[in-house]
């Protein structure tokens, strides 16, 4: 769905088509956001880390002896990074604990990463993996980048604002449950394409996703 077909679903299921137009575009930006910031409730050991579809890779080539490296304008979160040959990811620590380590960690300042041990030469491929933050909407023709199964998701936070526009409680608790079950949908698709790949690992069972 587009946003623009996103604004007609919302429309459409309140059975209003006089909703205000930008306002409409800025609920289905915040639904875009509030997708991206999901969380299972119940995650109490907060193992779910991040939207497989929102991490992606920065190249970088090392400069001998340069401290810190920019992150990217749309970086949200660290996942690893990698230099040169070495197969072993360079793992992310709290910044105060920077002087416990001499290698393989990096940490994160003023919109910079600062690798432990300092590349000593030029020239060698760094990898940054990451969590991005999307693109705004630009336009009515753009599409979220989430999976199409779950836009539906969109519309229903577009009906949550709405009704609490309205004062209807009731139905605001509703269109925001349904908002939940589409998010917790995408969690569990996403958990068990991650268990399929994880050969190596032992098998979680798929009644322990409820």
């Amino acid at each position: 769905m587009t946003r623009g077909a996103i604004k007609t679903g919302i429309k459409n299921e309140l059975d209003d088509q006089t909703i205000d137009d930008t306002l409409l575009s800025t609920w289905v930006q915040k639904a875009d956001e509030k997708v991206q910031m999901w969380r299972p409730a119940n995650d109490q050991n907060q193992s779910f880390d991040y939207w497989d579809y929102l991490k992606t890779e920065q190249p970088y080539t090392s400069v001998a002896n340069q401290t810190k490296y920019p992150v990217p304008e749309n970086f949200r979160a660290f996942m690893e990074l990698k230099i040169g040959t070495d197969t072993q990811p360079y793992t992310l620590i709290d910044f105060r604990k920077r002087s416990d380590y001499t290698n393989h960690v990096v940490y994160l300042l003023g919109g910079s990463f600062y690798p432990i041990a300092i590349p000593s030469t030029d020239g060698n491929a760094m990898n940054l993996v990451f969590v991005r933050i999307s693109d705004d909407f630009a336009s009515d023709n753009d599409e979220p980048e989430v999976e199409k199964l779950y836009h539906q998701a969109y519309v229903e936070w577009g009906k949550k604002m709405y009704y609490n526009q309205q004062g209807d409680t009731e139905l605001e608790r509703q269109a925001e449950s349904n908002f939940e079950r589409i998010m917790i949908g995408k969690w569990r698709d996403q958990e068990i394409a991650r268990m399929a790949a994880a050969s190596d690992q032992a098998e979680i069972p798929r009644s322990s996703l409820v």
